[in-house]
C-alpha cells in the first residue's frame, strides 16, 4: 500500500501508540487528524507536531462519535485511512462487591462499540475513495487472556473477530482492513495501571515508537494481521502449548489480583 498522500484519522491520538503513529505518518507526508477525550493532550501533541489536526471526541459516547463523523464528512471528504486506537485497560477482581458495573460498561464502549460505530459510520465515505484502509489496534490478550483484565481481554477478542468479519465482507471493495495485536507497550496507561495496583514493573514492554515502525513495515507488506515482537511468540506458544502459555500469564495475573 502507498503510505504517503493519505488523509488519516487516529483515535486516541494524543499519546502512546496513537501519537507515535501520528508522528511517523506525518513524516511520510500524510495529512493526519488525531482525536481523543483529553483536549490538553491533543493541544500538547499539536505543539510537538504543528501540522497535525486535532478534534476532541469521546468514542464511548454515541453523540460525540456522530459529531466527529459529521466534521470528517464536511471538512475531510478525502479521508481514506481510519486508525481505531482509542482504548482503556482496567484490572478487576470480580469477587469484590465494590466492582463498578458502570466503569465496566464504559470499558466495553471505549474498547469495542466506539470502534464499531466509527467504522460503520465512515464506511460509506471510505468506499468512495479509490483506495482506503482501516487499522484496528487490538491486543495479544485477544488470544491469550489475562484473568485480571477480563473486560479488556473480551473486547480485544471482539475487535479481532470483528476485524476478520469486516475484512471478509469488504474484500472486493476499495477498503482494506488491517489489525495489529501487540503485547505489552510502554505507555502512560500501562504506567498508571502499575501505580494503581502497586506493582513497579509488570514485565518487559515495547516502546510505542518501535511498535509504530513495525506497523509501518507490516502495512508496506500488506500484512493484514500483525503480531509484533513478543505477541507473535505468545500467539504460537498459546497455539501449540496452551497450558504453558496460560500458566505463564496466570502467574502475572495472580500477582496483580493479589493487589486488588
Amino acid at each position: 500500500m502507498n503510505l504517503s498522500g493519505n488523509t488519516i484519522l487516529i483515535t486516541g491520538g494524543g499519546s502512546g501508540i496513537g501519537l507515535a503513529l501520528a508522528k511517523v505518518f506525518i513524516q511520510l507526508n500524510n495529512r493526519v487528524i488525531i482525536c481523543g477525550r483529553n483536549l490538553e493532550k491533543l493541544k500538547t501533541a499539536k505543539q510537538k507536531f504543528p501540522s497535525v489536526e486535532i478534534i476532541q471526541c469521546d468514542v464511548s459516547d454515541e453523540n460525540s462519535v456522530e459529531t466527529l463523523v459529521r466534521e470528517i464528512q464536511e471538512n475531510y471528504p478525502d479521508l481514506n485511512f481510519l486508525v481505531n486506537n482509542a482504548g482503556i485497560m482496567k484490572m478487576w477482581n470480580i469477587q469484590h462487591e465494590t466492582t463498578n458495573i458502570q466503569e465496566q460498561k464504559a470499558e466495553i464502549l471505549i474498547n469495542f462499540f466506539g470502534t464499531v460505530q466509527l467504522t460503520q459510520s465512515l464506511i460509506p465515505q471510505l468506499l468512495k475513495q479509490k483506495k482506503s484502509f482501516v487499522l484496528n489496534v487490538s491486543s495479544a490478550l485477544a488470544f491469550a487472556p489475562m484473568s485480571a483484565a477480563p473486560i479488556y481481554n473480551a473486547m480485544k477478542a471482539a475487535i479481532h473477530s470483528y476485524s476478520i468479519s469486516v475484512r471478509q465482507q469488504l474484500q472486493n471493495t476499495s477498503i482494506k482492513i488491517f489489525e495489529v495485536l501487540p503485547a505489552a507497550i510502554e505507555t502512560q496507561m500501562a504506567a498508571d495501571m502499575e501505580k494503581i495496583i502497586g506493582i513497579e514493573d509488570s514485565g518487559p514492554k515495547m516502546s510505542p515508537e518501535k511498535l509504530a515502525a513495525l506497523i509501518i513495515r507490516g502495512l508496506k507488506n500488506n500484512a493484514y494481521e500483525m503480531r509484533p515482537g513478543m505477541a507473535n511468540l505468545l500467539y504460537h506458544l498459546h497455539r501449540f502449548f496452551p497450558l504453558l502459555a496460560q500458566n505463564m500469564i496466570r502467574k502475572q495475573s495472580d500477582k496483580i489480583l493479589s493487589k486488588l
